[in-house]
């Protein structure tokens, strides 16, 4: 990539939806990064929280932001990949942030160290609600992932991913707008089917993760139908989908079961199958 030459101008897509509680958080891990060349786009997705989330991004005037009515999510960051004006692009949402405030030089010495590459990934810690960090499940499958593993198994959340631009101009890779739930895997796939991977052994970001209300099941099953979707329109195994799945959910299994007692594994077993109705 041409652009690894020169220090790269970086843009920063966030699209928010009432994301006054944690929009500051992510806001203040940019401004802290000790990477230069930075332009960081907001798009408020039509919020209907009072103006609690306008409040926040007038307190910061570097911002590149406005607001409109709502169009969803993919939509918008559609509208944030036009609106980029960087070499390199980052997908951030507004309740997650970046790892620590190295993350945006780090990635583009790697990029230097690895100039045939067109998206760069790295690790993801978690955090809850109060953004204290969470473990790991020690038996998810570790990185680098081979091609053919990104379509079976979405493990690189765009929060840690940080793409060239120009391949996404030039293969005119956007966000499929006939998905609701599951347009990240499926524009990662492209990604991947476009260009080489490189891993970055480091965290990059921390994605926050949030309670499961009953409510939100209804989307747990879409998400399942349009995970079909993806399998199909790529040719993938439903067999070895499956046993990857079971794979895990097994190794998953003897692990709380030997670190955290039978209790602990029947709440989870009930999450499973919760989550399969």
């Amino acid at each position: 990539m041409a652009f690894i030459e020169k220090q790269p101008l970086i843009s920063i897509i966030t699209p928010v939806y009432n994301g006054a509680d944690y929009l500051d958080e992510l806001i203040l891990s940019v401004l802290q990064q000790d990477y230069p060349h930075i332009e960081h786009i907001i798009i408020d997705d039509g919020s209907n929280d009072n103006g609690a989330t306008v409040a926040i991004l007038q307190k910061y005037p570097h911002l590149r932001w406005w607001s409109r009515e709502n169009k969803g999510q993919y939509a918008t960051l559609n509208e944030g990949l036009a609106a980029a004006q960087g070499d390199v692009v980052s997908i951030i949402c507004a309740d997650d942030k970046y790892a620590s405030p190295s993350v945006l030089s780090s990635v583009i010495a790697f990029w230097q160290a690895h100039p045939d590459c067109g998206c760069i990934y790295g690790d993801t810690l978690h955090m809850n609600d109060k953004s204290e960090l969470l473990e790991l499940d020690p038996t998810l499958r570790k990185p680098p992932y081979p091609a053919w593993f990104i379509r079976y198994w979405l493990l690189i959340p765009h929060c840690s991913l940080f793409i060239a631009k120009p391949l996404i101009a030039n293969n005119h890779i956007v966000f499929d707008l006939a998905f609701q739930y599951a347009g990240d895997w499926d524009w990662i796939i492209r990604l991947s089917q476009a260009t080489k991977f490189a891993y970055l052994n480091q965290p990059l970001s921390v994605y926050r993760e949030h309670i499961v209300q009953t409510s939100q099941r209804v989307g747990q099953k879409k998400l399942g139908l349009e995970n079909h979707r993806i399998l199909k329109r790529y040719k993938a195994s439903y067999p070895l989908y499956w046993l990857l799945i079971y794979q895990h959910r097994l190794l998953k299994s003897v692990w709380i079961l030997r670190e955290k007692g039978f209790i602990t594994l029947c709440v989870a077993v009930k999450k499973w199958l919760r989550h399969r109705q």
